[in-house]
Parts: C-alpha cells; structure tokens; sequence
C-alpha cells in the first residue's frame, strides 16, 4: 500500500512539490482527539486516517500564499460537501490559506454505517492573493477510508488532475454564492 504521495504543481511561474502522508491513526489521545471529542473513546476513533500534506515551493513571499479547499462525498448516503472548518465556515470554502500552509485533517466518524468516506483536496491559490473571493486550483489528491463491519480502511492517496474542481463547482457555488470557482 502507498501511503505517501507527491504531486508536483506550478504557480506563478515556480514549481512545487506537494507531499502527502496518510496513515491510520494508531493513538487518538496522541493525536489530539480528545480536545474535540471530550469523551473520546479511543478504541472507536482507533484506525481512522490522519492526513498531513505539505509544500515545498521555489517562490517567495507573497507568491507562497496559498490555500486548501476539501470536498466530501459519502458513498452511504450521496452526500457531497465542502469541508471547511466549522469557525471559518461562514466565511468561505478554504479549509486552511497561508504562507505555505499546511494541510492537516484526521477525520474520524465510528457513528458511520458501512461505506466510503472520499476527500478531494485541492492546492488552490486567490490570483490576486487576498482581494476577491476568486480561487483558482493548482493541484489535487484524493484521500479518505472505508468501513466495513464497522472497521475503518485507510484509502491511499491518490493524484488527482486539477482540472477535477470542475466536478465540484455547483457544490462550491451553492455553498458559497458569493466567491469565484474557477
């Protein structure tokens, strides 16, 4: 099984290299589950995946800042939606948006029944860095887990083409009317 991943993408007349790490979630206490589920029982979250990507990229400065955009699909119910973290939600579609930044999500959801649990991540980038609400992707994986009797898989990475976002614009465009998919 391949649990590492590279993607290379460019941006602003540089390269990059995305590197993605997923991997089960041996220790939820390690992990720092306990700080969004209080009553952690670590047994349940146990074998979810713990997904980290970062960047390395030959720009500078202002031409580093970037972002990530996560949508969900569900198999067992047909649920596709924006991942945005539930502070930043209203605000916008990005799940993180830097200098660099790095992506970092460790879902665990034992309540599930039986099914896919699918993410497509997206390096996106602002064209004119913070003025509008426009985002435009540079590079993409796809990443997740399925149950089965109630067990999380890990889902490998994989690497997606860019050009994948078109898939998710009416997604992105019903829940936040107000930017730009392009």
């Amino acid at each position: 099984m391949r649990r590492e991943l590279s993607v290379p993408f460019e941006v602003r007349g540089q390269r990059g290299l995305i590197n993605v790490r997923v991997l089960p979630n041996d220790d939820p206490w390690a992990s720092g589950h306990q700080l969004v589920v209080p009553d952690l029982d670590a047994e349940a979250y146990r074998g979810f995946p713990i997904c980290t990507a970062t960047l390395r990229y030959h720009g500078q400065g202002i031409n580093a800042i970037m972002g990530w955009v996560q949508l969900i699909t569900r198999e067992f119910d047909g649920d596709v939606s924006v991942d945005a973290l539930p502070m930043l939600a209203e605000a916008g579609p990005l799940y993180a948006y830097g200098h660099l930044p790095t992506f970092f999500d460790a879902p665990a959801n034992p309540g599930h029944p039986d099914g896919e649990w699918r993410a497509d991540t997206f390096l996106v980038i602002a064209p004119d860095v913070v003025r509008t609400r426009a985002l435009e992707p540079v590079a993409a994986f796809s990443w997740g887990y399925r149950i089965t009797g109630g067990y999380p898989d890990v889902l490998d990475p994989v690497r997606r083409d860019a050009s994948d976002w078109s898939g998710h614009r009416t997604v992105l465009a019903t829940s936040y009317p107000d930017w730009s998919f392009l």
